[in-house]
């Protein structure tokens, strides 16, 4: 049985092309570092709870660790895209030759 499908390695492939082929990751974390943030969230959530909501001290402090966390999330984020916005990207050449020769290509299908 012969088959027109092929089987393509990433090393094959790699070779021959310029983009990554490489695998991707719903997150860019380990299976360790999820496990890590998954239990850590776990314990402070029992915590929060069991304890914070007898103890008014633990309260604030637990509240306000949570609000911390939201305040650099956000922070994160806006230098995240003003950051984006500010830094000069490089122009692609490949982007350049493709774009140009795409477009005499239209302008020769209209004559």
């Amino acid at each position: 049985m012969s088959s027109s499908a092929k089987i393509y390695s990433v090393e094959s492939a790699a070779s021959g092309m310029d983009k990554n082929v490489a695998a991707y990751r719903a997150t860019p974390l380990s299976t360790r570092q999820i496990f890590a943030a998954t239990v850590t969230l776990s314990i402070f959530s029992f915590l929060y709870l069991v304890f914070a909501q007898k103890h008014a001290l633990l309260f604030y402090i637990m509240t306000g660790l949570i609000g911390v966390y939201i305040l650099f999330v956000y922070a994160s984020g806006i230098g995240a895209v003003l950051y984006m916005v500010a830094r000069e990207y490089p122009e692609n050449e490949f982007d350049c030759k493709s774009s140009s020769s795409s477009s005499r290509e239209l302008e020769e299908s209209k004559f």
